[in-house]
């Protein structure tokens, strides 16, 4: 039923691959924004990673990533090889008939290069989410589950005569469907997953206190499915590299100072390089950037290493996901070459 995945590789040969959040610049346009997921895309693609995806959020200044199947069709029209997807499409936003046909349309298109990652998190606030939904119903996670049976029902068919969509097909959908995973930052995500039989990919790039335990639970209650015999995760990590340090400083401050005013509950501006370089952060803001890098790969390449290399043995992951908070494309693309270097494509 759902798309098969690759069996269970060596950290030494481990695919890579990519999630982007089209970031704006500082100063830059949405257009100076998805144009450098397209650059990034293709030098993913360049350096052999195997898949590229894109997120969902709404209403931020600074992200330019409110649309993944648009962006995807983008993304899929500027490559050739590598496999492109959502990461993710937020599932309570849409409904499961819309994402369907899209999905389809963009297999239709481009193949066997299309991924589906569905996560139940509404990527923005929850009044955005009441726009994009239109009723205060679904609001909850009680019906994501329900959401993807009928989501599957649409792309292979056999949906329950008791489900008053059954009667409807998605043209395209039926009969097209791209590979699908889970998306997840909680044991929630992880028991859903392993319930339906996908791989699941676990958000340590902003929940890195949970991935172990998370994929763990994945492990232990997962459900063989039709094409999915075994357990498979992905994790997806911060990474920002250079050979020199204060490039690094550079390059992931401005990422940091933005996290620490969303986390205010502000939709900040992108931040320049010089203002975040300008900023006295108090010792308690240092300390909340410091623990919430302490489990990410932001550092020289040797540094990199050593941290890609601990969460490899400490999660067992079958893929790693590269989510570059480098402030320019630039840093975005030498963070990925840094990373294709330490883990040479076998």
């Amino acid at each position: 039923m759902r798309g098969r995945v690759a069996d269970v590789v060596s950290a030494t040969s481990i695919p890579l691959n990519v999630l982007d959040l089209a970031s704006r610049p500082a100063g830059g346009t949405n257009a100076d924004a998805v144009g450098g997921t397209i650059r990034l895309a293709q030098a993913a693609e360049r350096l052999g990673y195997e898949r590229f995806w894109v997120a969902e959020h709404h209403g931020m200044p600074g992200i330019a990533s409110s649309a993944p199947a648009v962006l995807i069709a983008g993304v899929a029209a500027a490559t050739e090889r590598i496999r492109v997807g959502s990461g993710g499409v937020m599932l309570p936003n849409h409904a499961p008939l819309v994402v369907a046909e899209q999905f389809g349309t963009l297999r239709a298109l481009y193949g066997d290069r299309i991924d589906l990652g569905i996560g139940r998190a509404p990527g923005t606030d929850g009044a955005t989410a009441m726009a994009l939904r239109r009723s205060p119903e679904g609001l909850g996670v009680d019906d994501f589950p329900q959401q993807l049976l009928d989501l599957f029902g649409f792309f292979y068919g056999g949906m329950s005569d008791a489900n008053p969509l059954h009667g409807i097909t998605a043209v395209p959908g039926l009969g097209d469907a791209p590979q699908v995973w889970l998306l997840g930052s909680s044991g929630f995500s992880a028991q859903v997953a392993a319930a339906l039989g996908l791989p699941f990919a676990f958000a340590h790039h902003f929940a890195g206190e949970n991935t172990e335990a998370a994929l763990d639970l994945y492990r232990s209650r997962f459900e063989p499915s039709d094409t999915l015999a075994e357990p498979h995760t992905m994790i997806a990590v911060n990474v920002v590299s250079d050979e020199d340090p204060e490039t690094v400083r550079a390059l992931s401050l401005p990422g940091q100072l933005s996290f620490l005013r969303m986390r205010r509950g502000m939709k900040p501006e992108p931040v320049s390089i010089e203002e975040a370089l300008a900023y006295e952060f108090t010792p308690l803001e240092e300390e909340f950037i410091a623990s919430r890098n302490a489990r990410q790969a932001i550092g020289t390449p040797d540094q990199v290493k050593a941290r890609l290399d601990s969460l490899l043995a400490s999660t067992q992951t079958d893929e790693l996901m590269i989510s570059s908070g480098a402030a320019t494309v630039e840093g975005r693309i030498r963070s990925l070459e840094i990373v294709r270097e330490l883990y040479p494509a076998s």
